[in-house]
């Protein structure tokens, strides 16, 4: 077993569940009591090969971005960021999202089927979104949960208007709900959390 990897990975959750519990807002209660019922132990770990994107282009400003809003956990992204399998949808085509979405999108698992703990019915991770793109109107089963940690993002719930989100907010989704996310000229890093029902992926609204 990756020793010194394990502790970079260990020390990533912990600063996602200690900037998570400052933050109050709708969700967060429920995605920290998933995560600290999951097995983090050294046998469920797991070392996952290494995937990059094209949206990766973007992580380095990302980390700088979220240097600014909170260090220990840029730094704790950027110690495993080699190691992060990163995977898109298949269903999300640029046929249907828009040219250049393929090239701008892309998700790793921390805690989840391609991260480094398998996870209970529970997966964590990041997102990235390149400059200037729609996330479309989406949905699945899984409560969810993302927490930005760049600024200029913009997220619609239930169809309704796009609304600006600072910098370490949090934005919850209820099961089911339509939800779709716009980024302007700065990339969009988040931390995002589905924390049941996690077999259904997404889809797209029809």
């Amino acid at each position: 077993m990756n020793h010194e990897l394990f502790e970079q990975t260990r020390r990533l959750i912990g600063a996602i569940a200690r900037g998570l519990s400052a933050r109050p807002g709708e969700g967060v209660a429920e995605v920290l009591s998933r995560l600290a019922a999951q097995d983090l132990g050294e046998a469920r770990f797991f070392e996952p090969e290494p995937r990059g994107l094209p949206v990766l282009s973007h992580l380095p400003q990302s980390i700088g971005e979220t240097m600014l809003f909170d260090p220990g956990l840029a730094a704790a992204i950027a110690a495993v960021e080699d190691s992060l399998h990163w995977v898109q949808s298949s269903t999300y085509t640029d046929a249907l999202l828009g040219e250049g979405f393929s090239a701008n999108y892309g998700w790793s698992h921390i805690i989840g089927p391609d991260g480094f703990f398998p996870g209970g019915d529970f997966l964590l991770g990041l997102l990235m979104l390149g400059p200037d793109r729609h996330y479309r109107d989406h949905y699945h089963p899984a409560p969810e949960l993302y927490w930005p940690l760049t600024p200029n993002s913009r997220w619609s719930i239930d169809g309704g208007p796009f609304a600006d989100k600072p910098q370490g907010a949090t934005i919850w989704h209820p099961p089911m709900a339509l939800h779709a996310t716009k980024t302007d000229a700065t990339p969009l890093l988040a931390v995002w959390c589905w924390t049941k029902d996690v077999a259904t992926p997404a889809r797209l609204k029809a």
